[in-house]
């Protein structure tokens, strides 16, 4: 049988004291107090070959090259929302780790999992867990529970701790190291953006078949949160976790009117010019000023909970307020970011592609 196993590490006790964004107060998400683990650093056993059903745990191990030479599958989510140009030329061996064990109802194909040969599962939540424990080896659920739903920084320390604590490796600080100081260099400016309530739709789908934005409790919001704005749809009401990602008309977001508008899973770029068919975009505030930019995409689309998603806060306040945050100062620290996080040198090329509108 399945041994599953939650490991709750005990450093992130420290970092919920912390405050997560630049400006604490009652808006903001306030943060999880997770439970201690006797058990983080005495876990028995190697574990050579890992799986990790879903995507964004993926980025986290990819910083830990001790860990990732011995990912050999991953769920295909991870690739088909990265820019396969910079993963090949970040990891040239990216090409051994195969998806094929996810059927395309996204469901795990038990067969070709066990072809996989694998020592240790990693899943996040109940809804990855599809009967896991059939394949008769150590699974790991990666959901920390609770209000880390929303606090990509507490669930991705949380994430780089359980890898370490789980294969038997020393923990790294490198999430918790990224976060502080994206906090710490957009804080006057985030707060310069608060003054001034400007008011920030965060788009998640826009492909012309459903208009899908980020209401409050999720990852959207509170990356709005940190850059200063204030998310039109945080008072929508919502239910359960799918429920929190809402879909809305474009009657309803015509009626926000935002100043600026974040595109995930879409074209920022068709948006600004009409290339949507059935939708009145040019109405808006933000589309007759400009303010409407796709989110990155590098090893993973920066919008969602990604290796890069702690430059995120960093580029929005870039795109809204260049002269706070230049361009030339997001390339560096974005350059500065792969270095430190994955020993890579990104070439400009290759940043020029992260960076560009979709």
């Amino acid at each position: 049988m399945a041994v599953k196993l939650t490991f709750i590490a005990t450093a992130l006790l420290a970092i919920a004291a912390l405050p997560m964004l630049p400006c604490a107060g009652a808006s903001q998400p306030e943060a999880a107090a997770l439970p201690q683990s006797a058990a983080a650093q005495t876990l028995p056993g190697s574990y050579p070959r890992i799986v990790i059903t879903g995507n964004c745990p993926f980025g986290v191990i990819l910083a830990n090259e001790a860990a990732y030479r011995h990912v050999v599958g991953v769920g295909p989510w991870a690739f088909m929302h990265a820019d396969m140009h910079v993963l090949k030329d970040m990891k040239p061996d990216i090409g051994r780790i195969t998806s094929d064990f996810i059927n395309k109802d996204y469901r795990v194909n038990m067969e070709s999992l066990m072809n996989l040969r694998p020592d240790i599962i990693y899943y996040y939540g109940k809804s990855q867990d599809d009967r896991l424990e059939r394949a008769g080896v150590m699974t790991v659920d990666l959901d920390a529970g609770g209000k880390t739903k929303y606090q990509p920084m507490v669930t991705q320390v949380y994430w780089e701790n359980t890898f370490a604590d789980t294969l038997g490796l020393p923990r790294t600080h490198k999430f918790k190291d990224a976060w502080e100081r994206t906090l710490k260099q957009i804080r006057p400016y985030a707060a310069a953006i608060r003054a001034q309530h400007v008011r920030a739709l965060y788009l998640e789908e826009s492909d012309g078949r459903q208009l899908k934005v980020s209401g409050p409790h999720t990852y959207g919001d509170t990356y709005l949160k940190m850059a200063g704005m204030d998310n039109v749809a945080g008072d929508l009401p919502v239910k359960g976790d799918a429920g929190r990602y809402i879909n809305v008309s474009m009657e309803q977001i015509m009626a926000w009117d935002p100043d600026v508008i974040f595109v995930v899973f879409g074209s920022a770029t068709a948006l600004l010019h009409g290339g949507i068919p059935g939708q009145a975009w040019e109405t808006l505030r933000a589309v007759k000023n400009g303010k409407v930019f796709s989110t990155p995409v590098g090893i993973h689309n920066w919008g969602g909970l990604s290796a890069e998603t702690s430059l995120l806060p960093l580029f929005m306040i870039n795109r809204y307020a260049p002269e706070d945050i230049s361009d030339k100062t997001l390339r560096q620290e974005t350059r500065r970011y792969y270095q430190t996080m994955f020993s890579y040198a990104i070439p400009d090329r290759l940043l020029d592609e992260v960076l560009a509108q979709r």
